[in-house]
């Protein structure tokens, strides 16, 4: 795996674009592409079972049309012709059809726009192909789940002190809302999934990268982070560590494919590249 520096920032940054987009195959062409499987795979249906499967592959094709103006500097056109993409793609409207918003749409048009880029590196396209497999399966705790043990084991910020880490996690932390609702049953199912492995030996006092990125902080334990964070009434990095022990941290970790989860659906705060994970 290679390295790199991942951070989480407060804020992403949009590419808007005004007008009709074209990728080389249109914004139609792909549509009608999708339009072409649906049709392939549920032609018998009852015509108002085929109108919701419709108006669904209709939603995702609109989200994915978002994604694709956000990445269409990076997307290669000629892969959408290539027949392991539109393998994938037949799959994606079978999910949909089937499961709706359920699928976690927005997440897979962010997928579908990573394997079609065009330095998308093969062992992505193979974790992002199990990982499309995946996503429609899960919930949104449990998207947020691993989106947490990201935040905890891998995210880092440009930030110099304690201060400004406790800000910046403030809008995470409270995008990451459904994390009191997780089970002993949801971790069962994730790891069931691929999605997350138990260790062998349990971590304990595990503290987070986000903290000990910092230099002055590199070697802090636990108990002294803990304390420091009570002086200064640094609420979201107690928050951080409150939630870290109710959920598992030092007992679970993120598979390959979690991991890709997790900083997907961390991507409105996250300048990390998914492509460059692995």
């Amino acid at each position: 795996m290679g390295k790199q520096q991942q951070e989480v920032g407060n804020q992403s940054t949009a590419i808007q674009v005004e007008g009709d987009l074209h990728i080389g195959p249109n914004y139609e062409e792909i549509k009608q592409i999708f339009l072409d499987l649906f049709d392939l795979n549920f032609p018998q249906i009852q015509q108002a079972a085929k109108e919701t499967a419709a108006q669904r592959i209709n939603e995702f094709l609109a989200e994915l049309r978002k994604s694709f103006e956000n990445n269409k500097e990076s997307i290669d056109p000629r892969k959408f012709s290539d027949p392991g993409i539109q393998y994938e793609m037949q799959q994606m409207a079978i999910d949909v059809a089937r499961r709706g918003n359920k699928s976690n749409i927005e997440l897979l048009s962010e997928l579908l726009c990573i394997i079609t880029s065009s330095d998308c590196p093969d062992l992505i396209e193979l974790i992002a192909g199990e990982t499309r497999k995946i996503l429609p399966m899960l919930s949104k705790k449990h998207l947020e789940y691993l989106s947490f043990l990201i935040l905890f084991y891998e995210a880092i910020l440009p930030v110099a002190n304690l201060e400004q880490v406790n800000e910046n996690l403030n809008e995470t932390l409270n995008y990451l809302k459904g994390l009191s609702e997780i089970t002993p049953g949801d971790l069962s199912y994730l790891s069931s999934n691929s999605c997350i492995n138990q260790r062998s030996i349990r971590l304990i006092r595990v503290v987070p990268k986000i903290v000990t990125s910092i230099k002055e902080y590199e070697n802090i334990s636990l108990p002294e982070l803990k304390s420091i964070t009570h002086d200064k009434g640094l609420l979201n990095i107690e928050k951080l560590i409150v939630l870290s022990e109710q959920l598992g941290i030092g007992t679970y970790y993120p598979s390959a494919f979690g991991r890709l989860i997790g900083w997907l659906n961390l991507g409105k705060y996250s300048e990390v590249d998914p492509r460059q994970l692995f």
